[in-house]
């Protein structure tokens, strides 16, 4: 449960990500941001802050990661926020961890944003920690998190250029795990495996497998796994939330947004 790991950081799963605060401030309508006690659930080591134009006090700011290193990293970078190790298992980034551990109670925000997590677990496993984390919304609170739509395309000039912004989010992603990780792989028969059936919500296991609306059946222990990516249509997730508003994505990033208040 992080946001996209930069493998070839100083250590495993230190993101170099940016553009996380310009992304949120944008599809939460530019709230008052120094006003907010800020959760930043799988935010790393805190590249929320790391944009110049980033208004969040840096005391109102909390991350939960369950990566130990991004943990200690943030820490030292952001001394006046607080970081705290999430120790929840994640096959792929925590593997020693506490299987189905629930969030701790923090008190409560008024924000509370999630980017690539989602994309990382299973549809059981979202909306298990959706739900807690709605629990933790002040009563005016937002919840924010992304979510990557197989079909979305970027128009023309928004894509960053190593993106291959001629491709939709399911072939660019297929294309970068082909150059970065495994240059075997045959994207058009995968992609083909993909969309032989409407693509709702799909999981890609080891690049070399789709699971498509299969629930968590494919988490059988056992098994041997490295990775896996998750694909959710804007169409399904309103499904799976009806009381969300959908986002589509801002430039010039690739995710979607649900946005969610508290529950009455």
């Amino acid at each position: 449960m992080t946001g996209t790991p930069d493998r070839g950081g100083p250590a495993p799963y230190i993101s170099a990500r940016t553009g996380q605060f310009r992304y949120f401030d944008q599809q939460l309508g530019r709230p008052d941001w120094p006003a907010k006690r800020v959760l930043d659930f799988g935010g790393n080591v805190g590249n929320l802050l790391l944009d110049q134009a980033c208004t969040i006090r840096h005391g109102e700011y909390w991350c939960l990661d369950v990566i130990p290193q991004a943990v200690e990293e943030g820490r030292r970078r952001y001394p006046d926020a607080t970081f705290l190790h999430y120790d929840r298992y994640n096959f792929e980034y925590n593997p020693s961890g506490t299987k189905q551990l629930p969030v701790p109670d923090l008190g409560r925000f008024d924000v509370i944003v999630a980017q690539s997590v989602f994309n990382h677990t299973s549809k059981a496993e979202m909306r298990e920690l959706v739900g807690q984390l709605r629990s933790f919304l002040t009563d005016d609170g937002v919840l924010a998190f992304t979510f990557i739509d197989p079909y979305f395309k970027p128009p023309p000039g928004w894509a960053r250029a190593e993106e291959w912004p001629d491709l939709d989010n399911l072939r660019w992603r297929l294309a970068s795990a082909r150059w970065f990780q495994e240059p075997g792989m045959d994207v058009d028969a995968l992609a083909a495996k993909a969309t032989s059936a409407p693509l709702t919500w799909a999981t890609l296991v080891n690049n070399e497998d789709f699971f498509l609306d299969s629930g968590d059946d494919w988490c059988r222990e056992g098994e041997e796994r490295t990775h896996y990516m998750v694909f959710c249509t804007e169409g399904h997730m309103r499904s799976i939330y009806p009381d969300a508003t959908v986002l589509p994505p801002v430039p010039p990033d690739r995710f979607s947004c649900a946005v969610l208040r508290r529950r009455a």
